[in-house]
């Protein structure tokens, strides 16, 4: 018993970068809700005149923020995915957290960068370091339940 009780704890710990993952996403929509809100100000636009709005309604801040919560729904449905195949098929061990933790590093990399300096080499470079780290995750879980027997 003591064993499967370590063993369900360290499965669950794949559930900490997936909270850090979560967790930027909320910020981010919080750092969108705010900008949209000062370029609504900034440019004497109610929420019904922005009801259609598109990108040329916004200022650059309340821009930026949109395109990287939107990004942050993006790549990140395979992370979520592969990590709660993980954890279901009981196939978390080191490699795959260190993974997870690297593509939410990475995450964390791109939206500091895109929401300031923008500068999209550094921003591409953080998007294909997370890029690798979630395919990384999804050969190793691939490559796991080959070797247990499908």
């Amino acid at each position: 018993m003591a064993d499967l009780l370590a063993t369900r704890i360290s499965q669950n710990l794949i559930l900490l970068p997936v909270a850090a993952q979560v967790l930027l996403t909320c910020i981010v929509l919080v750092l969108m809700a705010r900008a949209r809100k000062r370029s609504m100000r900034e440019r004497d636009k109610t929420a019904q005149d922005l009801s259609l709005a598109t990108a040329a309604d916004w200022n650059a801040t309340a821009r930026k923020a949109s395109n990287n919560y939107n990004n942050l729904l993006e790549l990140p449905v395979l992370f979520y995915t592969v990590t709660a195949f993980a954890l279901v098929t009981r196939m978390v061990d080191p490699l795959m957290f260190a993974l997870a933790w690297l593509f939410v590093l990475a995450r964390v990399a791109h939206s500091i960068v895109h929401l300031t300096t923008n500068v999209v080499r550094w921003r591409g470079s953080a998007f294909l370091v997370g890029f690798v780290a979630v395919v990384a995750m999804w050969l190793l879980l691939l490559w796991r339940v080959a070797q247990a027997g499908f």
